[in-house]
């Protein structure tokens, strides 16, 4: 039988990641409903179920990255744009992003932890993420498609990165560049957590 506090450190881990499906839920509510968009419009635009999009939005079911990026596109904004708000959203046109300020998801069931590093802006843009991949931590099982560009460097631990099924190693140091519509997905199939300078052009389009 589990101890009482092996109990509820498990109970304080589930209610976090409750708390973080809640947040991400109702930012892509509020980005949809901005639009004047049904969930069943941005079905459509996303290429997910309705009811996918229902449970993400009620907190419900947390979204992988793949989910992330097919909703960022539905709703024709940046995955930047996904992320909860920062302190100050007033500035459309910020130089600076300091440190306590920083946009962060954490898809806690996935093993990965996006945190956008520049500044945040409504123009067609260049975002850099840190990207945190734990052990076994995955983008999706599947591959998938977004707008964009994409290109970054492994600062620690290794990743394993598949674009057009074609299967790349990268340990530290190494570094990659591709377009966004081609399939991809990547994981860390190692026993050390990964940190990733991860960055993604998206225009306005």
């Amino acid at each position: 039988m589990p101890s009482d506090t092996m109990t509820l450190t498990l109970r304080e881990a589930s209610d976090e990641a409750r708390s973080t499906d809640q947040v991400v839920g109702e930012r892509i509510r509020h980005l949809r409903q901005a639009r004047g968009m049904s969930i069943k419009d941005l079905a459509g635009g996303a290429g997910l179920s309705i009811a996918l999009i229902s449970q993400i939005e009620r907190g419900i079911s947390s979204a992988s990255v793949r989910v992330l990026a097919k909703l960022a596109d539905g709703l024709n904004v940046a995955i930047s744009d996904l992320f909860e708000p920062a302190l100050d959203d007033s500035a459309t046109d910020r130089i600076v992003a300091r440190v306590n300020e920083r946009r962060r998801i954490d898809l806690d069931r996935t093993g990965i932890h996006k945190e956008l590093l520049t500044p945040f802006s409504r123009q067609p843009r260049l975002d850099l993420y840190l990207m945190t991949i734990e052990p076994h931590g995955s983008s999706s099982e599947e591959p998938f498609v977004h707008q964009g560009e994409e290109a970054g460097i492994v600062l620690e631990g290794g990743i394993e990165l598949f674009v057009d099924g074609k299967r790349h190693i990268l340990g530290e140091g190494d570094s990659f560049r591709f377009a966004s519509n081609r399939p991809h997905r990547y994981l860390n199939a190692g026993r050390k957590t990964a940190k990733v300078i991860w960055a993604l052009y998206r225009d306005g389009g």
